[in-house]
C-alpha cells in the first residue's frame, strides 16, 4: 500500500476504528458519526483546530458551555472539546490548559454531544 500512494495518483479508503492506525498512516481524515459526515480533513488541519480544553468550573456558563462539542464536567473542573482552538483560547486566555486530542477524543465527545443518543 505505502507504495502505491507513493506514485501519487491513487488513494486507499481505509475503514477502521482502530484510531492508532489512522493517526500513524492517514494524511487525510473522513469521521462519520451515525451515518452523518462531520468532517473531512487533512490530518494536520486536525491537530491545528481542535483542543481539549481543561479548566474549573467557574469558567463556564451558558453561553461558555455553547462553544463546544460537549463537556465532561467532573467535581474538579471540566474538559471539553472544541473544534476552534483559536477562539476557546481568546474566550478563556491562561485561565485554562489547552491540549491536543486524539482521534479517540474527537470520536468520544462527538458521540458524548450528540443529543439524539440521549
Amino acid at each position: 500500500m505505502h507504495q502505491l500512494l507513493q506514485e501519487g495518483d491513487k488513494t486507499i479508503f481505509f475503514s477502521t476504528h482502530i484510531t492508532s492506525d489512522l493517526a500513524s498512516i492517514a494524511d487525510y481524515i473522513t469521521f462519520i458519526h451515525d451515518g452523518k459526515h462531520i468532517f473531512t480533513k487533512d490530518f494536520q488541519e486536525i491537530e491545528q483546530e481542535y483542543a481539549i480544553v481543561k479548566g474549573g468550573l467557574e469558567l463556564l456558563d451558558q453561553d461558555t458551555e455553547k462553544e463546544f462539542i460537549a463537556v465532561r464536567k467532573m467535581p474538579y473542573g471540566f474538559e471539553a472539546l472544541t473544534s476552534d482552538k483559536q477562539r476557546a483560547r481568546n474566550i478563556f486566555g491562561e485561565m485554562a490548559l489547552y491540549e491536543a486530542p486524539t482521534l479517540e477524543d474527537i470520536m468520544y465527545f462527538t458521540k458524548k454531544g450528540d443529543r439524539s443518543l440521549a
